[in-house]
């Protein structure tokens, strides 16, 4: 593989023993991760490719984290300013950071978790380089849910992991079969684990500590009073569009049978969640992703709303649109991709390694697809209808100059904030 580049360590993927390096146990691990990571980037806009590697990254990090032996070494990329080199160097963008890097350091002496109940077990990192040595003891009594907790708590939170007490405690939910709010009842606190809840416990916390979403390590999460599969790379939906299928709600509660579309369905929770809390409702929902489509229709089975959903694989833009069910609706819906393209590289690692980026880019200005909705939505809608888009804050006072000049049917009637006070979802009218 060669790629085009003006350093060369960017393009020389031969093993270091034949680069004239050390060779060290663990060094291939550290080729295919960069290599990984760089295609991640490369390929970000391709979800197929994600989804065969979704779980790549994690396996490299368990093995690390369980092997023996000698430390391992880490060159991170270099960096380079230029946007096609930074495309390359994703492995230095994500592994810049301390946190980053911890979790490619071997552990000694290594010791899973479950099989050493009773024992102290020290967990010694080491920074080549950098000459230093952290060292933490922690001491199993038991395998006690409550203990086991609290452990894995503590460890996100060494690993810098966000919202890591949450996060343990949702694994441990899930591997018990309970709500998470049960386990503080003193039956279940005190409850000792099985050594295959042990495993499956090391092995979720694992992937949270490889950054992987903690909805695709559950493989569901709730919204709206609904319960949704969740699945790589398809967009996780955020607290904020909850607001958005209120709006929605409101608006066609008083219609009789209304036609909904809603663009850019993901794992359909905008349309589940107004098929199941309006019945009169139906709802064509459109994607360009395989995998979206798929799990919108998964879980539209599982929630026994797939009478009401017509589901249609397609791409949107400004100048082409799939071929759909209705020819007018009364409500258009959408949390399209509105992040601006040069904060794409901000992200955070769960995202950046995980998510369909395609669901996230807006282009140069995050108006891309905003753009486009708005052009074909005054087709779409009948007179007097809605259109309702979760945008960035920033968009309400960016777009209309655009809409000024346009010869457009659609009125901006209201600019709605979200529960961070925050201008979150933009309403417009087809004009009668």
């Amino acid at each position: 593989m060669k790629l085009e580049s003006e350093d060369e360590s960017l393009t020389d993927w031969r093993r270091p023993a034949e680069r004239g390096h050390n060779t060290r146990r663990g060094d291939c691990l550290h080729f295919s991760l960069h290599v990984f990571l760089g295609m991640r980037m490369l390929v970000g806009l391709g979800a197929v490719r994600r989804v065969a590697g979704r779980c790549h990254y994690s396996i490299l990090t368990s093995h690390l984290r369980h092997q023996s032996s000698t430390h391992l070494s880490l060159t991170p990329l270099p960096l380079h300013h230029e946007p096609r080199h930074r495309l390359l160097c994703t492995a230095r963008l994500l592994l810049s950071t301390q946190a980053a890097s911890r979790w490619l350091l071997p552990r000694e002496p290594v010791r899973c978790f479950h099989t050493d109940r009773g024992k102290c077990d020290q967990v010694t990192s080491r920074i080549e380089g950098q000459g230093t040595t952290a060292t933490t003891t922690t001491s199993y009594v038991s395998c006690v849910v409550r203990e086991v907790v609290d452990h894995w708590t503590q460890k996100l939170a060494i690993e810098e992991v966000p919202e890591g007490d949450l996060a343990a405690q949702h694994i441990m939910a899930h591997v018990l079969g309970v709500r998470r709010s049960e386990l503080q009842r003193p039956a279940i606190a005190e409850t000792e684990l099985s050594e295959e809840q042990m495993e499956e416990v090391d092995r979720l916390m694992t992937c949270r500590i490889a950054r992987m979403p903690l909805q695709y390590i559950l493989g569901e999460w709730d919204f709206h009073s609904l319960t949704l599969k969740m699945a790589p790379p398809v967009f996780i939906p955020r607290p904020e569009t909850e607001g958005l299928v209120e709006l929605a709600i409101g608006v066609l509660r008083e219609m009789e049978s209304p036609q909904v579309l809603e663009i850019g369905c993901g794992s359909g929770a905008i349309s589940l969640a107004l098929l199941n809390a309006l019945p009169q409702v139906e709802c064509v929902a459109v994607d360009q992703s395989r995998h979206a489509v798929r799990l919108t229709e998964s879980n539209a089975v599982q929630l026994g709303l797939k009478e009401r959903l017509t589901v249609v694989l397609g791409k949107v833009n400004k100048d082409t649109r799939p071929p759909l069910p209705h020819s007018s609706y009364d409500l258009v819906v959408s949390n399209p991709p509105y992040i601006f393209r040069k904060d794409l590289l901000d992200l955070q690692p769960e995202i950046m390694m995980y998510e369909d980026l395609r669901a996230l880019d807006g282009g140069k200005d995050g108006l891309e697809m905003i753009k486009a909705l708005v052009l074909h939505a005054q087709h779409l809608l009948l007179p007097g209808r809605t259109l309702l888009m979760e945008v960035d804050p920033c968009h309400p006072y960016l777009l209309p100059a655009w809409l000024e000049k346009q010869n457009l049917h659609l009125k901006l009637q209201k600019v709605h904030q979200d529960f961070n006070n925050k201008d979150r979802i933009m309403e417009f009218i087809k004009e009668i």
